[in-house]
């Protein structure tokens, strides 16, 4: 079975002997996870201009076809009922198959349903919420395939870095929706905009089938935990490898004495169950942060536009300048937060204190900001409300550093399955979020009330966090990893 090595350092870039570009030694020709990173990220961006996009072109949309602000929150969050029923399984997928084609698949399907978007609004509500359900479909395996393909492919000392560069592309991608939407819709109709994005996937793909991907641990796989534990935790890794070990030994004597050819490795194989860590308190801390954090992220992404419209009474042509600088800073910020992470820990921080830290502030941060941008304080003013926003969705950018990365640390072997679940938590927090915010757009006309019940999200979950985050592998992910301090050098 796998072992734990004693060395217990991080090491920097450089000082390994692996061949260049492979986490786990030697690689396949044409194998480059920089390439690969580079190839997921575009593929995020589109997938969130994608989902983007009607955030503006429901305001053209609802006066076409008579929408109230009700129906507008239905047809802005059943897109999550498709995106939730994706996330696990695109992960389990990915984690036994390989991400590579399960992400492919994925953007052909929603880059369809996104194309046929204003045909299905022209027909009728049921193809329109059919065409947002399959958008969601096809869009929630994007970050599970991913993060399983981060977890296989990338140094363990780059993995975080990685994780703050692809999801940074999701407020790109956002960004890029929100400044270009208007200026599409002012000039050539809404439905443009479902087109034009739509046929980004047709760029990307060509560039994406020929890729080489490590579908496979081809060894014991290396986790940011285990390359950076002090001689004292060592102990603890050994105990679970010595439980590990005897609980082969227990299942290949029950083999033996059913069949006689038990062995130790298939033993090992029966007695995990990676279905099991979704009953730790480590993976549930990953989905309650997951779900508060979303239930601002969604609100923001889908009703931005409106709220800039009819709070600070913006007109559409002028709401690129409001909602675009948020995204750009977010995402700035976010792929920096990845290298923050990783320095920090190459520094010698404990992997605990890194992920509660950044996640913590990440979520207390927008909190505060988004209660200033509706307060008194700020009047009748939409450029320091904008600031306001921009603020604390860049503090949001810290969260990539805490709890997206976190599933890396506690289940490198099933990091798509964990991946996944958190962000079923997260769809689940669209789901309900978007729709009671245009009820009580509806019924109060508050949008006071609307963030005031955001901001409150945002510290339970932070509070959750602090109290059960996880930074060590879980017995539950199956045999311990290899502490392979080469494994951060493999980047060079």
């Amino acid at each position: 079975m796998d072992t734990v090595q004693s060395a217990r350092s991080y090491s920097p870039r450089g000082s390994g002997s692996q061949q260049e570009g492979g986490p786990d030694g030697p690689t396949p020709p044409g194998f480059s996870w920089p390439w690969l990173v580079a190839l997921c990220t575009l593929g995020i961006v589109i997938c969130y201009a994608d989902r983007s996009n009607i955030s503006t072109a429901v305001l053209p949309m609802a006066q076409q076809f008579g929408w109230d602000k009700a129906y507008q929150g239905v047809v802005l969050s059943v897109f999550f009922g498709g995106y939730a029923t994706t996330q696990v399984l695109g992960g389990k997928l990915a984690d036994q198959f390989g991400g590579k084609m399960v992400l492919a698949a994925g953007v052909a399907l929603w880059s369809v349903f996104t194309f046929a978007t204003p045909a299905a609004a022209a027909a009728g509500t049921l193809p329109l919420l059919v065409a947002r359900v399959m958008l969601g479909v096809g869009e929630g395996v994007a970050f599970p395939s991913i993060h399983s393909l981060i977890s296989r492919n990338v140094p363990a000392g780059n993995r975080t870095t990685a994780v703050g560069i692809v999801t940074a592309a999701s407020y790109a991608g956002t960004a890029l929706a929100f400044g270009v939407s208007p200026w599409i819709i002012s000039n050539f109709g809404w439905e443009m905009v479902f087109y034009s994005f739509a046929g980004l996937a047709v760029l990307w793909l060509p560039f994406w089938l020929p890729v080489v991907t490590l579908d496979k641990f081809r060894s014991a796989p290396s986790s940011p935990v285990a390359s950076m534990e002090s001689d004292t935790e060592a102990a603890s890794s050994a105990a679970v490898a010595a439980a590990a070990e005897k609980a082969a030994a227990a299942a290949a004597a029950v083999s033996s004495s059913g069949n006689g050819n038990g062995s130790s490795s298939s033993a090992v194989a029966s007695t995990t169950d990676s279905w099991a860590l979704l009953k730790r308190r480590e993976v549930w801390a990953i989905c309650g942060a997951q779900y508060a954090q979303s239930w601002g992220m969604y609100g923001l992404l889908n009703w931005l536009p409106t709220f800039f419209s009819e709070f600070y009474k913006v007109e559409l042509a002028d709401l690129g300048s409001y909602t675009l600088l948020p995204y750009v800073f977010q995402g700035g910020l976010g792929a920096a937060t990845g290298f923050l992470a990783d320095w920090l820990l190459r520094k010698g921080w404990r992997v605990g204190t890194v992920r509660k830290a950044l996640q913590v502030v990440g979520m207390l941060g927008p909190a505060a900001c988004l209660c200033l941008a509706v307060s008194p304080l700020v009047g009748a003013s939409a450029s320091v409300a904008s600031n306001l926003i921009t603020l604390g969705l860049g503090f949001s950018a810290l969260t990539l550093g805490g709890v997206s990365a976190s599933h890396l640390d506690i289940a490198p072997r099933n990091a798509g399955l964990v991946f996944g679940a958190g962000n079923t938590a997260a769809t689940l927090a669209g789901l309900v979020s978007v729709p009671v915010t245009g009820y009580l757009l509806q019924t109060t006309g508050s949008w006071p009330l609307v963030f005031g019940i955001t901001a409150f999200h945002y510290v339970a979950g932070a509070v959750l966090w602090a109290a059960w985050a996880g930074d060590r592998q879980l017995p539950e992910d199956g045999a311990p990893v290899a502490n392979a301090t080469t494994s951060a050098a493999a980047g060079k």
